[in-house]
């Protein structure tokens, strides 16, 4: 009889996609619904971005790209921080990927096996949870509290530090809230981190 392995029990259902299965529905009935359960804008793609797809497309611009992105991309990233933040990035390390959840992907399977725990914001993208879990990490929720603005609490978050904490995500602005964290909780946080005693 043909088993799978034990991790793929453990992967969870995507939540957003469930929603918008139902809100989707309910919409169909004729129902008034306000979505808030996938991060999909309620503007169309602007017109400029449309053209330059089709250009794009006609002038034979289809097809595999590198993995991390074609190179005229990632130079306007570097360009685009240099700008915005006055900092020089080679454009060799910035890829480009189809959105957040390869990212999340990547980094909660580095750090996530069996005995690992791994803090997430919470609420928060479902997938944080879902993939931890798949991974045998025990998922440890950060909670985003409304009473601060929607943001996470550097002492709250840095009491939940363990010997087994293994990775520790944040989300600035938060989703699903849209909470902004300060910048002098960041900076707490990062001050706290530098002197627990798990860095060293």
């Amino acid at each position: 009889m043909l088993t799978t392995v034990d991790a793929f029990d453990r992967i969870g259902e995507e939540n957003a996609f469930a929603v918008l299965a139902r809100a989707t529905a309910l919409a169909a009935e004729g129902r008034d619904i306000i979505n808030l359960g996938i991060g999909q804008p309620d503007f169309r793609t602007p017109e400029h971005i449309v053209e330059a797809a089709v250009k794009a497309l006609k002038d034979g611009h289809h097809g595999y790209t590198p993995s991390v992105g074609i190179l005229p991309l990632r130079e306007a990233v570097a360009r685009d921080l240099n700008r915005r933040y006055g900092v020089e990035v080679d454009p060799n390390l910035v890829m480009i990927v189809p959105g957040g959840k390869v990212t999340m992907y990547a980094a909660i399977r580095l750090f996530g096996e069996p005995g690992a725990e791994i803090l997430y914001p919470d609420p928060g993208f479902p997938i944080y949870r879902s993939m931890i879990e798949h991974t045998g990490a025990t998922p440890i929720p950060v909670p985003i509290r409304e009473e601060n603005g929607f943001a996470f609490s550097a002492e709250e978050t840095l009491a939940l530090i363990t010997p087994r904490t293994r990775l520790l995500i944040i989300n600035s602005p938060a989703n699903p809230t849209g909470g902004v964290t300060p910048k002098a909780e960041i900076d707490k946080l990062v001050k706290g981190l530098a002197a627990h005693p798990m860095s060293r």
